[in-house]
């Protein structure tokens, strides 16, 4: 009985451990996405200001329309990457991704 009971605690103590590990990883990974997605963001800042200025001065649109444009804009490429992956904050991020799904 007591061997049954010392492996039933033994498993426990080593599913909550991993379990653990598992959250403070996702936790890990959040941050680093949080960074990388913050960077890109300050990255972004300047084309979403030509994008602007292009949509009030060449397309003649409303403010509240260009605003919302710019505001929009995400850095997707047709046929291409997103921009501004390449930022030390977004290699970190897709590094340690890479690490936890080897």
């Amino acid at each position: 009985m007591t061997v049954k009971l010392f492996t039933l605690l033994t498993l426990s103590a080593i599913l909550t451990m991993s379990s653990s590990v598992a959250v403070a990883q996702k936790n890990k990974q959040a941050e680093l996405d949080k960074a990388c997605e913050a960077a890109r963001q300050v990255a972004l800042k300047p084309r979403r200001k030509e994008i602007y200025k292009e949509c009030r001065e060449k397309f003649k649109k409303s403010e509240s329309v260009c605003k919302k444009e710019a505001k929009a804009f995400n850095g997707n490429r047709i046929n291409g990457a997103p921009m501004f992956y390449e930022l030390p904050p977004c290699e970190k991020a897709f590094e340690y991704r890479k690490k936890q799904t080897q």
